[in-house]
């Protein structure tokens, strides 16, 4: 009987159920003394003081949502203007919905290297029986590694988290959409034996991408990761895949025609691309690149040695490629894509897994 008892709860504990009940109360406890951090920084302009949020009319109305639908935040300001309506300035409330936004993200990830396990390339994998503990083990890191900490107790941060949140979610009602058309054999389905309800992933992930887009601009970069895991990932006549990608490739033009006024001259069109295109106008474009690279080797750091973290990096800028500190980092940089190439090209039935990492590299 005693045997039976302790199958049963290891087998309990072996299921996704048990993993994301984990994954939720770690996240929980890490941050747990998070939910008093006041306002900071753009959190004042971006939701206390925000005309913008204080007014749920703004976002629900027809003459608000016409006025704002333009906003290339549209969503993460709706998703202020709701807490603010519920909470006022009560800062609980806003960490709340942070923490739950980090926590489904975690989730997304659990769930992504699940399905990536199924796809044709990674199905026979040698870790495909190690497959659950890869995934709770990943997703555990994804949700209390140090260097998301800005992103979750930062309140006005949310418009990453939710960004990654509908970018993650439509990578993986994507894939999910591609595996079940499959059959068990590994075959295509036909058409007229093709469930419609699988399409509702592929729609779901078509809207995903399209509230990514609406709610910061980091997500223009999705319909590229959805393609390169396409073909990564999948086998099909490229024609067909091309086509599964358009509709998603489409959503690419939602941020630039939200920041262009087209209604304005030509040189004021010129213009706004120019404004909307810079993070700040204090820095030159090539100076802003030769810093960036840099930034980019610090966040490198942060993930293998998240030692030392800083809200508000004071970086001197850089203003040349030849700088010791930019070409070194360039030439590191460097190095991680041309490993990530080799990886892809050296792939094969044997050791697919090296496509995996190449695809995390990218």
């Amino acid at each position: 009987m005693k045997n039976v008892t302790d199958n049963n709860v290891s087998s309990f504990w072996q299921k996704p159920f048990a993993h994301a009940l984990i994954i939720a109360l770690v996240g929980l406890f890490v941050y747990s003394e998070t939910f008093s951090v006041p306002f900071l920084f753009d959190d004042a302009s971006g939701i206390s003081e925000n005309p913008l949020v204080k007014d749920l009319k703004n976002f629900l109305s027809i003459e608000g949502f016409k006025n704002n639908i333009s906003n290339t935040r549209f969503i993460g300001y709706l998703s202020f203007a709701i807490n603010y309506k519920i909470h006022g300035v009560e800062l609980a409330g806003y960490h709340a919905v942070n923490l739950v936004i980090h926590i489904i993200n975690a989730l997304l990830v659990y769930y992504l290297i699940i399905f990536s396990f199924r796809t044709p390339v990674l199905k026979d994998s040698l870790l495909k029986h190690r497959t659950r503990h890869i995934a709770f083990f990943a997703a555990l890191l994804f949700v209390c590694h140090p260097i998301q900490t800005q992103a979750v107790t930062y309140i006005v941060q949310r418009f990453a988290s939710l960004a990654a949140l509908f970018y993650l979610l439509s990578v993986v009602l994507y894939v999910k959409w591609r595996l079940d058309r499959k059959c068990e054999s590994g075959s295509e389905k036909s058409e007229d034996k093709e469930s419609k309800s699988s399409w509702l992933w592929y729609a779901g992930a078509l809207l995903s991408a399209v509230l990514a887009m609406k709610t910061k601009e980091i997500s223009f970069t999705l319909p590229v990761a959805i393609a390169v895991y396409e073909f990564m990932f999948f086998e099909e006549k490229s024609k067909k895949r091309i086509l599964f990608l358009v509709p998603f490739i489409v959503t690419m033009l939602i941020i630039p025609f939200s920041m262009i006024n087209l209604n304005k001259p030509v040189g004021s069109i010129m213009d706004d691309v120019d404004t909307s295109t810079r993070v700040q106008t204090l820095l030159s474009r090539p100076d802003y690149l030769f810093t960036q690279v840099r930034v980019i080797m610090t966040y490198i750091r942060l993930f293998f040695f998240p030692i030392n973290q800083n809200l508000d990096y004071d970086y001197p800028p850089s203003h040349s490629l030849f700088e010791p500190e930019v070409f070194m980092s360039l030439l590191f940089l460097a190095a991680i894509v041309s490993v990530s190439i080799y990886l892809l090209v050296k792939s094969g039935e044997k050791i697919s897994e090296r496509r995996l990492i190449s695809f995390g590299i990218f």
